[in-house]
């Protein structure tokens, strides 16, 4: 769970610094038509206001729901590829090399593992925690359903005002920031999910090692899902663009 919650943090500071940055292009860009133009008088109306909310939570759930299906595949892939290929693995404490630092540890009371059960991977025991992968396959499930009716609905509302009116500088925002977010996180998780599993792939086990090489399955989760709505967004913008010429 606190994995997800880092991804959740990590993913509501990214999209609140794009909002950010859009909120005050948007403010420049209406002193600058309200200072050429006198007349021109800035309003919210109460069904602005609605397809303001409308997006902002599609948005959000949209966001939320690919960090809940990233989670999903990741302990997802640690069943037919191991556990090692989705969770970087400590190596199991060794009651020799702690006596050699503390002499009052007695076997009775020594730990392996604090955490999961030892288990020996390539000659070298590992802590293994199982309860992990069940959990976030508990949590990935659970936010990527619920956040995906939610989008859905809010969606659904959205193409129901667009047959009435929608202001268009919003439906522009949204695309454009969406395509901001999907296109960072991309250019993040595609080099990084190659790194990992190359260094995965290549790793040659050493009865020295502390842990198994850093996991890569998360890293490939997320370039799986975000480059595909890079891609969207970037034809969505594409088309906007095409409009407006």
């Amino acid at each position: 769970m606190s994995n997800i919650m880092g991804f959740l943090v990590l993913f509501f500071g990214v999209a609140l610094a794009v909002l950010a940055i859009g909120v005050v292009v948007y403010i420049i860009v209406v002193m600058i038509k309200k200072k050429e133009d006198k007349k021109f008088s800035f309003k919210i109306s109460p069904k602005a206001l609605l397809q303001i909310y409308l997006y902002a939570i599609s948005f959000l759930t949209l966001g939320i729901a690919v960090i809940g299906l990233s989670t999903t595949i990741r302990a997802t892939l640690s069943y037919p590829f191991g556990i090692q290929f989705s969770y970087t693995l400590q190596r199991a404490n060794d009651l020799t090399e702690a006596q050699k630092f503390d002499t009052t540890v007695k076997p009775e009371t020594f730990q392996e593992c604090y955490q999961g059960e030892v288990q020996t991977l390539n000659g070298t025991d590992f802590c293994v925690d199982t309860s992990q992968r069940k959990t976030d396959l508990i949590n990935g499930i659970t936010l990527f359903v619920s956040m995906s009716i939610l989008f859905a609905i809010h969606q659904y509302a959205i193409s129901k005002i667009e047959k009435k009116k929608i202001l268009g500088w919003l439906h522009k925002f949204y695309t454009f920031a969406g395509l901001i977010l999907y296109s960072i996180v991309s250019i993040i998780a595609i080099p990084t999910s190659i790194y990992q599993l190359t260094n995965y792939l290549l790793f040659e086990p050493d009865t020295s090692i502390y842990s198994t090489p850093q996991a890569p399955a998360m890293a490939i989760a997320v370039t799986v899902i975000a480059l595909p709505l890079w891609i969207y967004f970037l034809k969505k913008t594409m088309n906007l663009k095409e409009d407006k010429e």
